[in-house]
């Protein structure tokens, strides 16, 4: 067995990831503002001005858009050999 934890034999060895963390923290930011701001603009053309209603679709668009680029910096952090 391994002593050190950072050869690739080591069963606790993880593989950095490409990106890094600041820049991968940005990406769950970015995707939650682009789709509460799609999701806001497609429902004022579909409701109008119903602001309480537009208020809940930014919340849920942004909602989205911070699950989608989670799992997109999971997919970067989990490479498989």
């Amino acid at each position: 067995m391994p002593e050190s934890r950072k050869r690739a034999g080591h069963h606790d060895y993880k593989k950095p990831a490409d990106i890094p963390a600041k820049q991968r923290t940005k990406g769950r930011i970015l995707w939650a503002i682009l789709l509460a701001v799609f999701a806001t603009i497609f429902a004022y053309f579909a409701v109008g001005d119903n602001y309480k209603l537009l208020a809940l679709i930014a919340v849920l668009g942004a909602l989205v858009g911070y699950f989608i680029g989670r799992g997109m910096e999971k997919d970067v952090t989990h490479t498989h050999d």
